[in-house]
């Protein structure tokens, strides 16, 4: 057998094909290139009818796959078809639901960014329209979050509605982009560790931003240590009322939740009886209206006060009474207007350069955000990523002309959700008919609102949201993933959010690739049939540029140590690049000069074919193991194997 070896120059050069999975290598043609031969007399003369028929079948393909591409982007229309009355029902149900719980959460949240609380509630209706026809899950309430929103105020401070509702619009815009470039795949570099730390320093520092509304004193602060002092220069300020009230919310928040998992009768719900199952239905509902009934009860006790004073509520002034109350919230609906691209007299490069990295860290939070929704209630589906973006981001864009602000999937009005039996991506249809409903009729009501109720659900539902026993779990599991954690835990907590949030980022890919850069090696000394000693290396993974110095010093310290050939394994080789073949012929070189050779054989096509372009490369690539023998029975005749392999011992190492 000739030597199949590639020369790279242009005398003829061997193809690889793959048959039953091993790369064979022949000489049939001088270059790579495939060459198609057609008759072409016959080929070239078509009739009238023919050219027709071509003409009409592309445009019936052109047609069919617009369709297709339609069908797939407006997510809608692949479940709408077989959408029936239980549908409908569950929907509407667990859509109303969400709609209670999402008014006075979404008031509270504007409050976190730093804004009136009327736009919590603008941003809780366009998006859950939008999203619903370009969705993928079922229990994605989109609206307002408390994590995103706690990034909003980092990002815009105390600049009010405009820049945030211009940040809802670039979030939206860079979302959607993102979705069509197929960047979905970003948040997989996001492990599992550093989202855990960051939604846990997340929570601590909602419910910190939320500690001065809770006791009625005036604070702020991008960081846990500014927000701690800015509340305890203010403490000598503390309203009793708003103290009391604020923490028997939160009292009573809690015991409604835990009353929310009680039952009565046998846990199958199938053998209990009717009765109870309708005492089982409403101990659930009081849970799951306890946000809303809460704000209800405290928003009445604040009513009696007020018209007991005989205040006038038509005044721009505070009611004499000992809670602070959200006061006038406009009627009606938002209109429909563009995002100021300029604000005062600063222009939109200015206002871009004051928002700075935010632009990009909350359209990828908002994203990690709504993925570990999906997720979480995919009852074993996967989710595509992209297509999430692409509903997010429009329904952002949305929100922007409508001035909202960003919003995502809330993962405790998700869990509502799926507790509450939705059944379609409709479900937010009712949802934003709630809203709506409440800015047309309610607003007057919602004056009488105390602040410290709404604070009180933020803190309640942010107390979910630090997972302590996820620090047990990944201590056992790898203690190396708890050192992520921490990172991306103390830097979000001490630092600005999106700068913990980019550190863990950094740390998480810095860990990936230390990773990739030491992959294990299986070292071996063997002989085959002939009695031939050779080094047979098998790497483990892919053999990418951050790894080929490693690799090329294990190589090369075994191979010329030992000086006999050397054999790459390369079956478990699924990917590599220029560098890698770079490496590869710069070590065979050096081999040849110590009289030695390098030989690769199982590789994958792909593989071998990066090979093709290194000139002066002395590397012998081989199909199989039958070719790789037949080499080394060519270049080491009887009298070089008797004088090389004295020493029998066979050794393994792992690298």
């Amino acid at each position: 057998m000739d030597n199949p070896r590639y020369e790279h120059d242009n005398e003829k050069q061997q193809n690889s094909t793959v048959i039953n999975g091993n790369l064979q290598l022949n000489y049939d043609s001088v270059n790579n290139d495939a060459v198609l031969t057609v008759n072409d007399v016959g080929s070239s003369k078509l009739d009238s009818n023919q050219k027709a028929t071509f003409t009409q079948h592309t445009k019936d393909t052109c047609a069919n796959n617009l369709t297709i591409f339609i069908k797939r982007k407006l997510f809608i229309l692949q479940w709408i078809p077989t959408y029936s009355g239980d549908d409908f029902l569950g929907d509407l149900l667990a859509g109303i639901t969400i709609g209670l719980t999402i008014i006075p959460q979404s008031m509270a949240l504007a409050s976190i960014v730093g804004i009136p609380p009327q736009y919590g509630l603008y941003s809780s209706f366009v998006g859950t329209f939008i999203y619903l026809l370009f969705g993928t899950s079922k229990v994605v309430p989109m609206g307002p979050t408390a994590i995103v929103g706690l990034l909003i105020n980092n990002t815009i401070g105390t600049r009010g509605s405009a820049y945030a509702t211009l940040l809802c619009f670039l979030t939206g815009i860079i979302q959607t982009l993102m979705s069509f470039a197929g960047l979905g795949i970003i948040v997989n570099f996001i492990s599992v560790p550093v989202s855990s730390g960051f939604t846990s320093a997340s929570a601590i520092l909602i419910i910190t931003s939320q500690v001065k509304d809770l006791i009625g004193v005036k604070g702020g602060g991008g960081n846990l240590l500014k927000m701690v002092r800015s509340i305890l220069d203010h403490i000598s300020n503390i309203s009793m009322g708003d103290t009391a009230m604020g923490f028997a919310c939160i009292a009573a928040v809690m015991l409604l939740k835990a009353f929310s998992t009680t039952r009565i009768g046998p846990k199958e719900e199938e053998l209990q009886t009717l009765w109870q199952k309708y005492v089982n239905k409403t101990i659930w509902a009081i849970g799951a209206f306890r946000n809303s009934f809460i704000v209800i009860v405290c928003s009445i006790i604040c009513y009696w006060y007020i018209h007991k004073t005989n205040h006038d509520i038509t005044s721009d002034l505070p009611p004499p009474i000992p809670f602070k109350i959200i006061g006038k919230i406009p009627y009606g609906l938002p209109q429909f207007q563009w995002p100021e691209f300029s604000n005062n007299d600063k222009s939109f490069f200015d206002m871009i350069f004051f928002m700075g990295s935010g632009i990009i860290v909350i359209p990828l939070i908002s994203l990690l955000e709504n993925i570990s929704l999906c997720r979480t209630f995919a009852e074993g589906k996967p989710v595509d990523t992209d297509q999430e973006l692409l509903a997010i981001g429009l329904a952002n864009l949305g929100n922007s002309f409508f001035q909202g602000f960003t919003g995502s999937g809330a993962i405790a009005r998700g869990a509502l959700n799926y507790s509450s039996g939705v059944r379609t991506p409709l479900g937010g249809l009712y949802t934003g008919l709630a809203v709506m409903a409440a800015l047309v009729y309610l607003t007057p009501y919602f004056y009488y609102i105390p602040k410290t109720s709404l604070a009180a659900v933020i803190i309640t539902a942010s107390f979910m949201m630090v997972d302590v026993n996820m620090v047990k779990h990944v201590y056992r599991s790898k203690r190396r993933d708890l050192v992520l954690m921490l990172i991306t835990f103390f830097s979000c907590l001490f630092l600005p959010l999106e700068y913990g949030v980019l550190i863990g980022f950094v740390a998480n890919v810095g860990f990936i690739m230390c990773s990739a850069a030491k992959p294990k090696i299986s070292i071996q000394v063997q002989k085959n049939h002939d009695g031939i000693k050779y080094l047979l290396l098998t790497p483990d993974r892919y053999l990418i540029f951050p790894s080929m110095e490693y690799v090329r010093q294990m190589i090369t310290k075994h191979g010329l140590a030992l000086g006999i050939p050397v054999v790459i394994d390369g079956s478990s080789i699924f990917e590599a690049d220029f560098t890698t073949a770079n490496v590869f012929a710069m070590m065979s070189q050096d081999f040849s000069k110590k009289g030695q050779f390098l030989y690769l054989f199982n590789l994958k096509s792909s593989v071998a074919n990066v090979f093709k372009g290194i000139k002066n490369c002395n590397i012998f690539l081989c199909a199989n193991k039958d070719e790789l023998d037949e080499l080394l029975r060519k270049h080491f005749g009887p009298s070089q194997i008797q004088e090389q392999y004295q020493n029998e011992t066979i050794w393994t190492s792992k690298v």
